[in-house]
């Protein structure tokens, strides 16, 4: 047997979580042979040559009927999740495969009483899919009309091939060899000729089938690895040409750049998280656009949990912040907690004071919904105790002006801190509301 053709170990991970069994009689060939270990096992992925695990295994979720309609219910194995992205990331450093089954819908988000949560990183096979520009989405329904690309598959899809969902590429740098589509639609794929992905149906939880799955399954990974297997020993690769360091350099500034790019585009996500939520979460988020957009010393370590203060240079406050979320409009009481805590953190009344305050939060399904006017007695009643109201749609789109030039950090400062009402602010321009 040559090297090209030696026989795989390779681990069938975790599944019984979906109702399977270990077949009583082992399952190889000459290609490979496969070791059936539980989701809790104490052996690492980077033990064997490649390893087989379905989709969604480290989450738990279902629908449930709530007050307000359909809600769901959601949870993972974060410590478990953690610990085999590690271990992932070692095996196919080492020149390992990886073999994720695709059976079922990705629930990547979902929305309850007008909040979302995001979930794209909350499975396996979620993070290994998790690039810029590649994206993927479901069917209405599954579809068993897979057209197999690849000859090794070709039998396994024959049998077991469905599709849930399909995925759409736009990333150049994305080495990407296509296994199966649906119609022009690719449900089935290998990422860098080592990350296997494979739409199917979970076999009868019948010994014979469950056999003749993985066995299948195993017989056309380990083909299809040999072929795409292309190792250039040592003494070839020091043959080196002039060009090569170059474009080596190139791609490193390159993926550098993206890097930095795709944390900026993070950054703004962020922002963003204002508009949901309440309590010591909001503030968090609050606290990341005072900082990270406007560029502003924070203190935020105070023992009222909703507060937060600006400083300037010195460290000295020149605005108190009151953070509020509420599934409704502005309420007198809240004007009055930014007031009282003001006092209490030792500022008089004429000191400038903030209510950033997060409305409508669980009615909200679009941007109108949360652009609601203030009541004029609301608004009055902060001007007559020297509070300034900004809703955090409003600080986001004072964050947009400052972001465009059109306003700059001290300009910010001095609307702050100079005025009370309600600042309201969109796109272009603002003004103070009294």
């Amino acid at each position: 047997m040559t090297e090209e053709e030696r026989q795989y170990n390779i681990l069938v991970y975790g599944i019984e979580k979906r109702g399977l069994k270990e077949p009583s009689q082992e399952v190889s060939n000459r290609n490979f042979k496969l070791f059936f270990e539980p989701f809790n096992t104490d052996k690492r992925f980077n033990d064997f040559d490649g390893v087989i695990l379905f989709q969604g295994i480290f989450e738990i979720y279902n629908y449930e009927d709530g007050w307000d309609g359909i809600y769901l219910n959601h949870s993972y194995d974060r410590n478990e999740l953690d610990k085999r992205k590690k271990e992932l990331e070692l095996l196919i450093k080492k020149g390992g495969f990886s073999c994720f089954i695709l059976h079922k819908p990705f629930v990547d988000s979902y929305h309850n009483s007008g909040s979302r949560k995001d979930l794209s990183g909350t499975d396996l096979c979620k993070y290994s899919l998790k690039f810029s520009s590649f994206y993927r989405k479901d069917f209405s329904k599954r579809t068993t009309h897979v057209n197999s690309l690849r000859d090794e598959f070709s039998r396994f899809l024959e049998l077991y091939g469905a599709a849930s969902s399909y995925f759409e590429n736009y990333n150049s740098g994305l080495e990407l060899r296509e296994i199966a589509k649906v119609n022009r639609s690719t449900v089935g794929m290998i990422l860098f000729d080592r990350e296997f992905f494979i739409p199917s149906l979970l076999p009868e939880k019948t010994e014979e089938r469950i056999f003749e799955y993985f066995t299948l399954l195993a017989e056309s990974l380990a083909s299809s690895f040999n072929k795409l297997r292309l190792e250039i020993p040592n003494w070839v690769a020091q043959f080196t040409f002039e060009k090569e360091k170059i474009l080596s350099d190139k791609k490193q500034q390159l993926s550098e750049e993206i890097k930095n790019i795709e944390d900026a585009l993070a950054n703004y996500t962020q922002y963003k998280k204002v508009l949901l939520g309440s309590g010591e979460i909001l503030v968090e988020h609050v606290a990341a656009v005072l900082r990270g957009g406007f560029s502003f010393n924070i203190n935020s370590n105070d023992d009222l949990k909703e507060d937060l203060k600006i400083l300037n240079e010195n460290n000295e406050p020149v605005i108190f912040v009151e953070v509020k979320g509420t599934n409704r409009g502005v309420k007198r009481e809240y004007i009055n907690q930014t007031d009282s805590h003001r006092d209490r953190a030792g500022l008089d009344a004429t000191f400038p004071a903030l209510l950033l305050i997060n409305t409508h939060i669980k009615k909200s399904t679009s941007l109108e919904d949360k652009d609601q006017k203030i009541s004029k007695d609301q608004i009055k009643h902060a001007v007559k105790i020297g509070v300034l109201i900004l809703r955090a749609i409003d600080l986001l789109f004072l964050l947009k002006q400052k972001d465009n030039g059109t306003i700059s950090q001290q300009e910010v400062i001095e609307i702050l801190s100079q005025n009370v009402g309600w600042l309201r602010v969109n796109s272009e321009r603002w003004e103070i509301i009294q």
